[in-house]
């Protein structure tokens, strides 16, 4: 007896190429649903980091009685005297943010040298609290060292690279608009608007640029520790501005004059952020929250200023 033929078939080309394009398709709708996933993972450790630097001010603030100034001391039009170093608030909340071995290895050089030549090792050490995940050039090291995506709030409006020895009247210790600057000593009494309609920090982006210096901890020479809101979220005026030219720097900064301190040129830094459509910030009641880039420049300005008076929209 002949055994039943057994039928044996197998795909064709056309039900191959079948399968391969739902795959496709699959796969096209389901990628952007898991890079959506992976930002929202990575907006959050974001928006840890930064809720952990607004603590870290806080608790400085309560052994200090103020919150620490946002750069020693100025650039070069100060006494060399009067300018032993150029460290940043990066340096005074170092212990505050569970990095006290670094500063106890730099502390002896405070008001020796100048801070880009203290201990390299240090200097080096990439803080991972103080790098957004979502930046691709994130924990960048430059020539002085570590530069970081979070910078502090400098000013509504122009920020100061120098305090003029000659006249320093010309601009008063606590003259700028915001929380940080050269030689600043704010405290919470002086947020007159209230911590929560005042900046503290900013995310800003790291430049692929070797020689772009923003974000940089360890020589506050152009104020790359701190940022003003004189510019929209991830202006894009800023685009075609070249290294090394009085428009300095791609997106990552811009040029202004600088009459208050008779210094030719003014880098400003802006908030900008690697997160789609806004930027992670922390404000003076230590609360991390996201700002959409749709917010106007004027509504940026009264959040950066701690005492204009000015009442928050919504936004």
């Amino acid at each position: 007896m002949q055994p039943f033929p057994l039928n044996r078939r197998g795909f064709t080309l056309v039900e191959l190429l079948v399968v391969i394009a739902i795959i496709g398709v699959l796969i096209a709708l389901l990628l952007p649903a898991v890079q959506q996933a992976r930002e929202a993972a990575r907006r959050i450790q974001c928006t840890n980091h930064l809720k952990q630097l607004g603590l870290a001010m806080h608790n400085y603030h309560d052994t200090f009685l103020g919150f620490p100034y946002g750069q020693f001391s100025g650039m070069q039009r100060e006494n060399t005297n009067e300018n032993p170093n150029r460290a940043t608030w990066f340096v005074a909340i170092l212990p505050f943010v569970e990095q006290s071995a670094m500063y106890d290895i730099v502390k002896p050089q405070m008001g020796v040298s100048p801070a880009n030549t203290w201990n390299e090792t240090v200097r080096r050490t990439v803080v991972e609290s103080f790098v957004c995940p979502s930046d691709p050039n994130g924990g960048k090291v430059g020539e002085d060292g570590f530069q970081g995506n979070y910078v502090a709030c400098a000013a509504s409006d122009n920020i100061f690279q120098a305090l003029s020895v000659e006249n320093p009247s010309t601009i008063p210790y606590k003259g700028m608009s915001g929380l940080f600057f050269v030689k600043s000593k704010i405290g919470l009494k002086d947020i007159t608007d209230g911590t929560s309609n005042t900046l503290m920090f900013s995310e800003i982006r790291q430049s692929p640029q070797a020689q772009c210096t923003i974000g940089n901890y360890w020589n506050g020479w152009a104020m790359e520790s701190m940022f003003t809101t004189i510019f929209p979220i991830n202006n894009p005026a800023a685009a075609d501005f070249v290294p090394g030219s009085r428009k300095v720097d791609n997106p990552w900064r811009q040029t202004l004059g600088m009459a208050e301190s008779g210094d030719g040129a003014q880098t400003a830094y802006m908030p900008r952020s690697a997160h789609p459509g806004g930027v992670m910030v922390t404000r003076a009641d230590g609360s991390a929250s996201f700002i959409p880039e749709t917010i106007s420049v004027l509504t940026m300005q009264f959040l950066a200023n701690r005492g204009d008076g000015n009442v928050i929209p919504s936004f």
